[in-house]
């Protein structure tokens, strides 16, 4: 019996999730082949290797505790590589050499004088992400037993120097947060004494007002889910108010709404439309949802980081576990446009442009750095017909300007019986014609579920963290403000880069925030905009992170950075050794979950047309939002939906389509 024949249009985490479920030995695999626009694969999770072997990022990117389904994927490909038997020599050999537990976060201050910063450590546990499936919401009683045993918890690992830690006072409650009874009333009332015993005390510090807004938001989200109900109406029912409105309607004060906790989650999901800090908007459903499942509901640690690139930790081990498999890889195939059969319900041609030629149409993406497979962060001409000037165009681009080798057409019935677009949603316009002009619903998604550009940089600097004066290494911080609101440590990747012995970085860190689209339309280059924004926010921001990176006028430190090879600059003038992005290409854009535009997302297997199916983190997964988890549980529906299956099922978390997951 023929095996079915399925296509994947890109190769990102979607792509290879879809792409991974449908090749599993234990069942009648499928005859699988993804088609991957350039060189590389990950979509927005790629990463390459530059000069010195560093590591160049899309963006900031960290795994959070509740990701089960992208970690089982991950330790599923690692236990089939068996790399301590295929590659001994390689420095990362299973999941848990790719990841560190990474529980530090910080938020910014909002302006206060008595510390720039907020830091705070998150207590670990003895879970592993992927062991178990999530618990999915938590009724209310979950919420409140949860949120009164991590603040107990959470009190104990703030700063020793804190003016206030939570601790203090809910030790001298007459029964400890950990010890209330499940939803009872007394463990409410705990709550609201916590709550004004660190008002009381508020002005004594940041750590003390930091904690009296957290117990406030707590104990907002609480009386909200009981007085909306939502434990049985389901969290998507509050989907249509901003996260800010919804607090403000349950009795928050206006101070806890505006404080960097809730600044948080929107500069975490890139949620400001178009792009514009003035325009803030996040679901209020959602928020609840991500929430409990960010803090409450975490396997290991808060936070996992990657020690080298997601390129080499996640998304080369994946390539090479599929290509063990035998799914079949044809790089710099360039998706053009889908074609409708004449009944219009069905795709009957798919039309690629093929970039450059390949002998053999076999690319190896692979180079190795200090041992560890990884991306390069450009084509390798010796596999090409091409010469060097191929170089100077940037085949990942959709405005690229080189001239395809050939075109490629695959045809219903000859060359695939199902087709999986697991392209992102910013590319649907201009590959997706013929479908959004017969089908209102792709007309609609495209036009109410918003894009973001994002910008990004990442530092490299000769001095240590500690010797910069930064407190917590491995932190993650949001709520920094403008024009880079979220920063992370990244110095545990250094050890995997190549760098001369005497030139090798000791500290490494990311920035990334949204880039507004009202910038993009004066006509500045993009890549100017961001390296602008990167010297604003090295000079007159950067002392709030290292004070030791202040120079004596109270700008920055330029000779911190360290040179990329050549002749290093002077001055602001060195940034051009560092690495910086202006994610705007149609493809690069983040999905945002806007209030009231989960509807418009069409599910994996209800694109409208028969062998068609869906993939990514813009689809309607049950967990609407822009994250690597959303990615690979959009690939895994897409694999059941040409298979014939639930939706559900294989996946943890127990998420579905239109919201059905979200009811507890």
């Amino acid at each position: 019996m023929m095996r079915r024949r399925v296509v994947i249009l890109g190769g990102g985490m979607a792509g290879l999730a879809a792409a991974w479920r449908l090749s599993e030995p234990d069942g009648e695999a499928a005859e699988v082949t993804v088609y991957q626009r350039g060189w590389r694969l990950g979509g927005k999770g790629a990463s390459s290797r530059g000069a010195n072997g560093r590591i160049e990022e899309h963006g900031l990117h960290v795994w959070l505790g509740f990701y089960d389904n992208a970690f089982r994927l991950l330790r599923s490909c690692y236990e089939e590589l068996d790399r301590r038997r295929s590659d001994p020599a390689c420095p990362i050999q299973d999941w848990r050499d790719a990841f560190l537990p990474a529980s530090a976060i910080g938020l910014g201050s909002g302006g206060e004088v008595d510390s720039p910063y907020w830091l705070a450590r998150f207590p670990e546990n003895d879970l592993l992400p992927g062991d178990v499936a999530g618990s999915g919401d938590l009724t209310a009683a979950d919420f409140l037993e949860r949120g009164l045993t991590l603040l107990g918890r959470f009190g104990v690992s703030l700063d020793p120097d804190s003016s206030l830690a939570p601790r203090a006072v809910l030790s001298s409650s007459p029964t400890h947060p950990a010890l209330a009874l499940r939803g009872s009333a007394p463990g409410a009332e705990l709550l609201e004494g916590v709550q004004t015993g660190l008002r009381e005390v508020a002005g004594s510090g940041v750590a003390a007002r930091r904690a009296a807004e957290l117990v406030e938001l707590l104990l907002t989200m609480l009386r909200g889910i009981v007085a909306d109900r939502l434990t049985v109406r389901g969290y998507t029912s509050i989907d249509h108010l901003d996260l800010r409105e919804w607090l403000l309607r349950h009795g928050a004060s206006p101070a806890a709404v505006e404080s960097p906790i809730v600044r948080g989650h929107y500069d975490l999901s890139f949620a400001y439309e178009g792009g514009d800090a003035a325009r803030p908007r996040f679901p209020a459903g959602l928020a609840l949802h991500l929430t409990m499942r960010m803090f409450l509901d975490y396997k290991g640690a808060l936070f996992w980081k990657m020690r080298a690139g997601m390129g080499d930790v996640v998304v080369a081990p994946l390539y090479q576990a599929l290509r063990r498999r035998g799914v079949r890889f044809r790089f710099f195939h360039r998706l053009d446009r889908l074609h409708l059969s004449p009944d219009r319900k069905s795709v009957r041609a798919i039309s690629l442009g093929r970039q450059v030629g390949v002998p053999g149409d076999d690319y190896d993406p692979l180079l190795t750095v200090r041992g560890l497979p990884a991306f390069a962060d450009r084509p390798d001409l010796r596999q090409l017909d091409a010469g060097d000037d191929l170089l100077s165009h940037d085949l990942e681009s959709h405005s690229c300007g080189w001239p395809d080798s050939g075109k490629l057409t695959l045809e219903s019935g000859r060359d695939y019986d199902a087709v999986v677009l697991a392209v992102s949603l910013g590319m649907v316009p201009h590959t997706c014609r013929e479908l959004l002009a017969v089908d209102e619903r792709w007309r609609s998604m495209v036009d109410r579920v918003g894009t973001v550009a994002t910008q990004a940089f990442q530092a490299w600097l000769h001095a240590d963290e500690r010797t910069l004066g930064w407190r917590s290494a491995a932190a993650t911080v949001t709520g920094c403000g403008e024009p880079f609101d979220t920063f992370a440590s990244m110095s545990q990747v250094l050890p995997f880069e190549d760098w001369p012995d005497d030139a090798r970085p000791l500290t490494a860190a990311s920035f990334c925030a949204a880039l507004s689209d009202a910038e993009i339309a004066k006509g500045t280059d993009p890549a100017d905009v961001v390296r602008s924004n990167a010297v604003r926010f090295l000079e007159t921001r950067s002392g709030e992170l290292w004070p030791g990176a202040s120079a004596a006028d109270g700008g920055f430190r330029w000779d911190l950075l360290c040179a990329n090879g050549g002749r290093p600059a002077t001055g602001s003038a060195r940034f051009d050794s560092q690495y910086s992005r202006a994610n705007v290409d149609p493809s690069d854009r983040y999905v945002q979950s806007l209030p009231g535009t989960a509807p418009y997302r069409i599910a994996a297997d209800a694109s409208g047309f028969e062998n068609l199916f869906l993939a990514g983190d813009w689809i309607d997964t049950g967990l609407n939002a822009g994250c690597i988890e959303a990615a690979v549980l959009g690939g895994l529906q897409a694999a059941n939906a040409v298979e014939g299956r639930r939706l559900d099922e294989g996946t943890a978390g127990g998420y579905r389509p239109n919201g059905a997951s979200q009811h507890a």
